[in-house]
């Protein structure tokens, strides 16, 4: 396993946050972030990455990407998006909401319970049409009052719907067998080819 850059080792030290240390951090990594989960909140670092549809490469632009991310995501979740804080450094030691040199920032987020999260209820059996109906229904409620444009409306038509889902299945299938089953890749694929061509009317 690669090793961890400063800045998430730091991180990994309860000693680094603001609040009552925690008993213990978990590391979750994704393609663009390190996410830092303690006790009671959620921290989220943006890698400096290029992947050509986003750019992080500089502090300035993750900062600002970070300030988008609460701006955009507190219309949907507004008490779970608590802000964004810097990471500092004092005299070698790295801590976040420090106040000396800043050389990152992060997403503050509150920690939900485990037991609420949607694939834990699916395992369980535990998510009721009335559930899905709420989510559904506020979901429209926002895409009603969102902002468009022709530009933005572009996005969403046809072409671009087929073209973003084939390029994920094309980059998609060197993984089968490794990521994902033959068979559930082609279950997917199916139903959305079918689904597109159900709703070309619309």
């Amino acid at each position: 396993m690669p090793q961890l850059p400063e800045l998430v080792q730091a991180l990994l030290n309860p000693k680094a946050y603001p609040e009552t240390p925690p008993q213990g951090i978990e590391l979750v990594q994704t393609q663009m972030s390190f996410i830092f989960l303690t006790d009671d909140y959620v921290y989220k670092v943006k890698k400096p990455v290029n992947l050509g549809y986003l750019d992080y490469t500089t502090l300035d632009k993750r900062h600002f990407y970070c300030q988008r991310e609460v701006e955009l995501n507190r219309r949907l979740c507004p008490d779970a998006y608590l802000g964004v804080v810097p990471i500092s450094r004092d005299k070698g030691n790295i801590s976040i909401e420090g106040q000396d040199e800043v050389i990152e920032y992060a997403v503050k987020m509150r920690r939900l319970p485990q037991q609420a999260m949607m694939d834990g209820l699916l395992a369980n059996n535990q998510v009721s049409p009335q559930m899905v109906t709420n989510v559904a229904e506020k979901l429209v409620e926002f895409h009603q009052r969102a902002e468009t444009n022709a530009n933005i409306s572009a996005f969403g038509d046809l072409d671009a719907i087929t073209k973003n889902t084939e390029e994920n299945f094309s980059q998609t299938v060197e993984y089968i067998g490794r990521t994902i089953s033959q068979a559930k890749y082609r279950r997917i694929k199916d139903y959305t080819d079918s689904f597109i061509e159900k709703k070309t009317p619309l």
